[in-house]
Formats: structure tokens, C-alpha cells, sequence
């Protein structure tokens, strides 16, 4: 190579030039041939295979399939099975082969021999749930293999994960759930900020960290040795926390956080029940503790969201049915009854009854 003083061009001798393209072509042909290859392998398989091929295409109902306790996986060629968008594995006993789909989004699996994701060619995958009993060795490869997938949204991992300083890169990650994982230092954590939903069950850790992730709507802690709910203050957006069975003790923390609807406080020690008030759009609270100063609002609360669930069935059956009229009204007797018990409880629950009122009477249009 020159360079040319007057145009500052770089000019490329035209032996190096042909060498180069020469070594192209003789690239895109090997790729070529390897494809020819593995075309000539897929249309080279036995009658058994052909039929297994065609009863699992048979079996995908809306791009799912479930494969339980099967023993003949290493042939299966996946890349047939053209729709397949998310695929179960459960309890299948054989090894599982190299796993190869540009069509799978999301891939369970449940107590199969599996050792590692590293031969899986999966480009597409979306969402990865593995609940295998891995030892120390295969839990350090699996943390580094799961990098692999480029499009990785969804991650869920279960027991004697011990390695999670590679989780840090996939910030991409909007749902994650480790369930009893050993895990301590939660720091690893602390890049994924675009998580949605977070599961960390059954793991005895410091939850500082959660205070971060303040996109969370569901946060489950469930079993963790909880004694302090501060660090979830300025999770603002969250609406479902589920911290059963730990050591809290005061609800306080939770006050400001206006968008929380559903609450499982159960096995803890709850003493200040009085510090945390129902908010209007609260449908969910359970406690050990009956005694609580908002009972009245919740059971109204309980008996909207059962006639909000009972108008959905109507609209329904709206739909498919021709005897509208006389469902109708036995609908409209029964959550009536329910409204006046709701109106009993709590008056600050009338408005939403009228809603509801309205919106039943909207069916009559259908009739």
C-alpha cells in the first residue's frame, strides 16, 4: 500500500487486491458448502425421526410445546419444527443435545440432564428458566454461557448458582428470578436497573441493592431473613411485594408507595399495622395480625374486585349467549347485594359501585 502526496489516496497493490478477493470468494464458498452440508444432513433422516418431526408439529398449539419425559431428544432436529416459539422441557431423562432454533423465544427447563447452555444455538432467545440442581462446577461454566444470548430479556435460575458477577452485563434484563441460589453479595446485581419484575426467594441477603431498580412493579422476597423494608422507598412504581415469611416488623416504609395494590405480609411480626393505610386502589393485603385498623376497607375492597371479575364473565358470555337478558338480570340481583355490602363496609367505595353500576348497564345494549 502508498499513499498519494497530491490527493492523499491510498492505493492498494493489484496482487494484494486480487489475493484478497480470492480469499473472499473461497470464504462465502466454504460458508456455502457448510450450508449445503447441514441442508444435506436434515434431508438425510431415518422414518422414525420424520415421524417424530411430524407429531411434535402436530403438538404446537400457539407456537408452544411441552416435551415431557422423552427419551429420544438427541435426534431431534428442532430447526424443523418451524413454528415453535417457546419450548418446555420436563424431566427428560436423556442428556439434552445441541439445541439449535431461530425460532424459539423462550426456553423452560424442568429436572433434565443438562450440564451446560453452550451448545445451543438459539439466536432468538428471549427468555431462559432452567430449574436443574447444578453442581458447584456447572453452575460457574452456566453463568458465563448465558452472556450467549444476545436478546435476552428474561432470566430464571433456581438452586446453587454460585456465580453471578456475569448477570452485571446483561442490562438488558427486565424480569430475573433466583430462587434459593445462596446468594449473599447482591452487587452483581446492581447494573441491570431495567428490571420490571425481581424474584430473590429463599436467599438469605442484604436487599440494599433493590433500592436501584426503580422500574420494579413486582418484587418478591419471600423466606429472605428480612428484617427492614427501607431500601424500598423509592421503588415508586411497584405494585405487587410479596415479603412472606420474614422478621419485619414495621410497615412504615411501604406509605409512600402509592402504586402498591397487592401485599402479602404473612409470617413476619408485624406490629404497626396502624402506620400503613389502604390505598383506593389496594385489592390484595394479607397479615397474620386480623386486628388491623383498615379491615372494613379491605373486605370492600375484596368484594370489588370480585365483581369487577364477575362483569368481565358477563361481557363474555355478552358475547355468546342469546339469553343476554335473563343473565343480565340475575347479574344485576346478585352484584347488587354484593355493592350494598361493599357500601356497608366503607363509603369511600360508593363512586367505584355507581362505575360499576353504569358499566352493567351498558350490556343492555347487547341484549
Amino acid at each position: 500500500m502508498y499513499v498519494d502526496a497530491k490527493c492523499d489516496k491510498q492505493y492498494i497493490p493489484l496482487p494484494t487486491l486480487m489475493q484478497s478477493s480470492k480469499l473472499v470468494s473461497q470464504e462465502q464458498k466454504n460458508t456455502s458448502d457448510t450450508n449445503q452440508l447441514q441442508a444435506t444432513k436434515r434431508d438425510n433422516i431415518s422414518e422414525y425421526d420424520k415421524k417424530m418431526i411430524e407429531k411434535y408439529q402436530s403438538e404446537i398449539k400457539d407456537g408452544t410445546l411441552t416435551i415431557y419425559q422423552n427419551q429420544d431428544l438427541k435426534s431431534l432436529d428442532f430447526m424443523r419444527l418451524l413454528n415453535l416459539q417457546e419450548l418446555e422441557l420436563k424431566f427428560c431423562n436423556n442428556i439434552i443435545p445441541k439445541l439449535e432454533s431461530q425460532t424459539i423465544k423462550m426456553l423452560k427447563i424442568i429436572q433434565c440432564k443438562i450440564q451446560s447452555v453452550k451448545d445451543f444455538q438459539l439466536e432468538n432467545l428471549e427468555v431462559l428458566e432452567i430449574y436443574n440442581q447444578f453442581d458447584l462446577l456447572e453452575s460457574k461454566i452456566l453463568g458465563q454461557e448465558i452472556l450467549r444470548f444476545k436478546k435476552l430479556k428474561g432470566l430464571s435460575l433456581y438452586k446453587y448458582i454460585t456465580d453471578f458477577s456475569p448477570l452485571s452485563q446483561i442490562t438488558r434484563l427486565s424480569k430475573l428470578s433466583l430462587i434459593e441460589c445462596n446468594l449473599y453479595n447482591t452487587e452483581a446485581l446492581r447494573p441491570l436497573i431495567n428490571l420490571v419484575e425481581l424474584n430473590l426467594n429463599s436467599n438469605d441477603i442484604d436487599i440494599t441493592v433493590v433500592q436501584y431498580f426503580t422500574n420494579l412493579t413486582n418484587l418478591s422476597l419471600r423466606c429472605c431473613n428480612l428484617v427492614s423494608l427501607h431500601a424500598l422507598r423509592p421503588l415508586k412504581k411497584l405494585e405487587e411485594l410479596d415479603i412472606f415469611n420474614n422478621k419485619i416488623v414495621f410497615l412504615q416504609p411501604l406509605v409512600e408507595l402509592k402504586q402498591l395494590s397487592k401485599l402479602d405480609a404473612r409470617f413476619n411480626k408485624i406490629m404497626d399495622t396502624e402506620s400503613i393505610q389502604l390505598h383506593p386502589n389496594f385489592d390484595y393485603f394479607m397479615i397474620d395480625n386480623q386486628d388491623v385498623p383498615f379491615q372494613d376497607e379491605l373486605k370492600a375492597a375484596n368484594i370489588m374486585r370480585d365483581i369487577n371479575n364477575q362483569i368481565s364473565s358477563l361481557q363474555q358470555i355478552c358475547k355468546e349467549s342469546s339469553r343476554i337478558k335473563d343473565i343480565n338480570t340475575i347479574f344485576r340481583q346478585k352484584i347488587a347485594q354484593q355493592l350494598q355490602q361493599s357500601y356497608n363496609c366503607h363509603e369511600q367505595f360508593v363512586a367505584r359501585a355507581a362505575n360499576l353500576f353504569q358499566t352493567l348497564s351498558s350490556f343492555d345494549d347487547c341484549q
